[in-house]
């Protein structure tokens, strides 16, 4: 197997990405009054009128409390002691305010439980929100709550949100399914439920997350990837990239015990000759040494799709497609992954590594001489 290092960031970690961003551009002050309360001010005797401006009955000095909150916790400072005060907020009207409510319980729920606990017929209102990003945060945060008396509340946020108009409420489900699970394994029946009923998503946004909780829940379980297939093959150049990692390292193990091997031909040809076998051993090995070799239409259509990502700006999304050429491709068709390969050690000295040291397991145990011609050549 190729060492796929590169591939170290979890997918997980990008759920609140979309709303963080958001909450990033909200934050720049627009008044003179507001630049006092700069989102990374080193004031921080400022700080200690915070529960008073979340106490307050004016919206505008709560969302100016939330936009420093959210400051603080993005220069690493703990905000923890301000839970109380931020959790009577989450059900305001202000939407701008609920956003960044819900970013900070997402960061302390796990810390908090017992206050979290409290505010949980709230998240279960949000679940019903008219906005998308409160229904997907308020899912977020219920999936944070580490105690095992609201799995049932869990297990019914997640059915629910599995089957929301927005993709971007479906991702989140999809998310929410390993951190169920790895609360409640013997939720694992009902949790495979929704997974069979994600994978039929069309939606590029929820592929990647749902082949990530299919990894993680059940991946014993490839009968569910016979259907989605083809669906998942024709997506994966619209997913974004680290889904596209997920979904090929998948790809790659569904195709390897599911088609029949390229390089078998080969390796009949090399076979030496047992003196030992009879005449009948002989006579088999002949035989089928004899007939040709013909790839299946599924198998030629992973490849063809795969192949246009040997372009792609993401190191671990050239390496997983070099991965799967090499367990897939028939011989000739190996060496297409070479440029991209030899185009990577342009990049940092860890990526360069890492590269090198897959051309040579490529290069020594397929005997793929041109992949070392094309690294003293240097990069293209």
């Amino acid at each position: 197997m190729l060492n796929m290092s590169t591939n170290s960031l979890s997918y997980n970690d990008q759920g609140g990405a979309e709303l963080v961003v958001e909450v990033g551009q909200e934050s720049t002050p627009t008044s003179g009054a507001g630049m006092g309360f700069g989102l990374f001010s080193t004031d921080f005797k400022k700080n200690d009128d915070l529960k008073e401006m979340l106490e307050s009955s004016k919206d505008s000095l709560k969302l100016e409390a939330m936009k420093r909150i959210v400051g603080l916790i993005a220069k690493g400072k703990n905000a923890s002691e301000l839970f109380p005060a931020v959790v009577k907020n989450v059900a305001s009207k202000n939407i701008e305010l609920k956003k960044l409510v819900y970013v900070y319980l997402v960061r302390y729920a796990e810390e908090q439980q017992d206050l979290a606990l409290l505010s949980i017929s709230t998240f279960q209102r949000a679940l019903k929100d008219p906005n998308q990003l409160i229904r997907a945060s308020a899912l977020r945060v219920l999936s944070s709550i580490r105690v095992t008396i609201i799995v049932p509340i869990m297990m019914l946020a997640i059915k629910e949100a599995a089957t929301d108009l927005s993709p971007y409420v479906r991702k989140t489900a999809a998310h929410a399914i390993q951190k169920l699970y790895s609360l409640e394994p013997d939720q694992k029946e009902h949790l495979i439920e929704v997974i069979e009923k994600l994978l039929k998503d069309k939606s590029t946004l929820v592929a990647g997350s749902v082949v990530m909780a299919f990894e993680e829940v059940c991946p014993e379980r490839i009968d569910l990837i016979h259907k989605n297939y083809r669906k998942l093959c024709n997506l994966l150049v619209d997913v974004e990239e680290w889904g596209q990692v997920v979904i090929i390292n998948m790809l790659t193990r569904y195709a390897r015990t599911q088609f029949l091997s390229p390089w078998k031909e080969d390796a009949l040809c090399e076979e030496n000759e047992n003196f030992y076998d009879s005449d009948e051993e002989k006579k088999d090995k002949s035989q089928s040494a004899s007939k040709p070799y013909v790839m299946d239409p599924d198998h030629r259509l992973l490849l063809r799709n795969t192949k246009p990502l040997l372009q792609s700006r993401n190191t671990a999304v050239v390496m997983a497609v070099a991965q799967l050429y090499w367990h897939l491709a028939p011989k000739p068709e190996v060496t297409m992954v070479t440029k991209s390969l030899v185009r990577l050690l342009r990049s940092h000295r860890e990526v360069q590594y890492i590269v090198l040291q897959n051309i040579a397991t490529m290069s020594i145990q397929r005997k793929v001489k041109y992949l070392i011609t094309q690294v003293r050549r240097g990069p293209i």
